[in-house]
């Protein structure tokens, strides 16, 4: 689909249909904004945010998902508490949007061992780290063990990754619309009950 949103202001049902089209389309392509977004987490005494890859879009379950370590910071952020907010911009559209829910992590289990056959073994060298995230280096060199320095894992070294794999589901309840105008913004926003409820609202 080209990247740009055509919609009836009579109608801010478009809006929400365009909007899932978008993200399922950053799925499918590496150069989509909307692929890397930002997800905000929260901790007992301040929020935390980082950039993440959208890996999967489930439009008919409200999911966005995407992959981490299973010993980052934010996994434990989200056992704590699942509320997230991820937030992605496009500048060719000028559209950005805000989606609130709850997060669940996968690991070790059916749906993590789904994601991780559906990945590159490209990707799975990511997991196959020699230390935890966020853990203090002596020097700037990356988190592989030396025999993947130069080269991808075999289908077997990289099954070592797996245990390190986690999958965050993220189930949207909120979404808020914004289109940056010269003229005037425009914004919309959806709410989920039963259904998705939305309206146009003042930028």
């Amino acid at each position: 689909m080209t990247r740009q949103f055509e919609f009836n202001p009579t109608n801010v049902n478009t809006i929400l249909d365009q909007t899932w089209q978008h993200l399922t389309s950053a799925v499918e392509t590496e150069t989509h904004p909307w692929r890397l977004g930002n997800l905000a987490t929260v901790t007992a005494d301040r929020p935390r945010v980082r950039t993440v890859v959208l890996r999967d879009v489930q439009r008919g379950e409200r999911e966005l998902i995407c992959y981490t370590d299973r010993r980052s910071d934010k996994v434990a952020e989200l056992q704590a508490s699942p509320w997230i907010e991820w937030v992605t911009y496009d500048p060719v559209t000028r559209v950005q949007i805000r989606l609130r829910g709850i997060a669940t992590v996968y690991i070790n289990d059916d749906r993590a061992a789904q994601h991780w056959e559906n990945s590159s073994l490209e990707h799975r060298r990511s997991y196959i780290t020699v230390s935890a995230p966020g853990t203090k280096a002596e020097s700037a060199v990356p988190n592989l063990p030396d025999f993947l320095f130069d080269r991808l894992p075999n289908d077997e070294e990289a099954q070592l990754g797996f245990e390190n794999f986690a999958v965050i589901v993220c189930r949207i309840e909120h979404l808020d619309w914004l289109q940056l105008r010269r003229n005037g913004h425009l914004a919309a926003q959806f709410l989920w009950t039963d259904k998705w409820e939305g309206h146009w609202k003042y930028a």
